[in-house]
């Protein structure tokens, strides 16, 4: 089995303030391994963040039964592991918010098969890519945001998108305000040799 990692990465977003990342890519085949890495990663996590990645876990909650039972036999004829959905039944119990959820309109060419209610994200066919975010944090999933583009050949996992606002007190966040246009910034790493990297953009 091959070690897989964590990125975990704090993005300073001027006038809004701090988001935490953790972007990781889970085994591709053994759940009991994707449970041992999750695990792993909510251990060292501190505080509200997203979490999103290759997690090649599934959602029962995407698929029919009989969608699921056509699944399963396509994954043995291509000589797959049976799927599995205990990672994302853990992080469910542990409240995270599902992307998927505020689902807009999807790319033509990335189907959704019968008996499926999401776009898959990888060649199989199957959501395998998430991007979810954690019970307490201040950031929250725009209705109608989410969104899988086609990755044209440059991967065997298409692109998975959804748009975040920061959220206090007030859920008039939401609205968009008119701002004066900002002056151009690049965005370098500093503190590079610290466990969290910070990201801050330079006037």
């Amino acid at each position: 089995m091959g070690c897989r990692n964590v990125l975990r990465a704090t993005i300073d977003v001027p006038q809004v303030g701090e988001v935490n990342f953790n972007c990781t890519h889970l085994d591709h085949l053994d759940e009991n391994w994707r449970m041992k890495q999750i695990n792993a990663i909510m251990q060292s996590s501190n505080g509200p963040h997203i979490l999103a990645g290759g997690l090649n876990s599934l959602d029962e909650t995407d698929y029919s039964l009989e969608r699921w039972t056509d699944i399963v036999k396509y994954y043995e004829e291509m000589g797959k592991p049976t799927p599995k959905a205990e990672v994302m039944k853990y992080l469910k119990s542990q409240k995270y918010t599902d992307g998927k959820d505020y689902a807009g309109e999807c790319e033509s060419v990335v189907m959704i098969a019968k008996g499926q209610s999401v776009q898959g994200t990888c060649k199989y066919g199957t959501r395998v890519d998430y991007i979810l975010a954690s019970s307490d944090s201040q950031y929250k999933f725009i209705p109608g945001s989410y969104s899988v583009y086609s990755s044209k050949g440059t991967s065997d996992h298409h692109i998975v998108k959804v748009d975040v606002v920061r959220v206090d007190s007030s859920p008039q966040q939401y609205v968009h305000r008119k701002q004066k246009k900002p002056k151009q910034k690049v965005v370098k790493i500093t503190h590079s040799s610290s466990s969290r990297g910070i990201w801050k953009p330079q006037t």
